[in-house]
């Protein structure tokens, strides 16, 4: 399974307008399950007292473009609207995925 990982960190004084801007953007942009399934969303802070918010998503089979697109597209509407706000979308394999990569099989976990 590929796995799309999107944080957004955000200045603690900024977390009423980002809460409200992902708010704004779900409106909008339901989420689109022929795309990606999310698996999670986790906020916690940072060393330096900032926010971070973490989602994980399950992407469809030759949906990876897509998915990274659209997740690119929601930290920009977010961060557009959010001084200090940073984000950073990332491909990931799942462990079986992986050890494919390499011509192995996963172990069981």
């Amino acid at each position: 399974m590929v796995l799309i990982y999107n944080q957004v960190i955000v200045p603690p004084d900024q977390a009423n307008k980002a809460a409200q801007s992902w708010i704004d953007w779900m409106k909008n942009n339901p989420p689109d399950r022929s795309i990606e399934k999310n698996l999670c969303i986790g906020v916690r802070s940072t060393e330096d007292g900032n926010i971070l918010v973490i989602g994980v998503s399950e992407v469809v089979k030759g949906k990876v473009k897509e998915a990274l697109e659209l997740g690119t597209k929601q930290d920009l509407f977010i961060a557009a609207k959010i001084p200090g706000c940073k984000y950073k979308v990332e491909v990931m394999l799942d462990i079986t995925e992986a050890y494919k990569t390499i011509g192995m099989t996963a172990p069981e976990v």
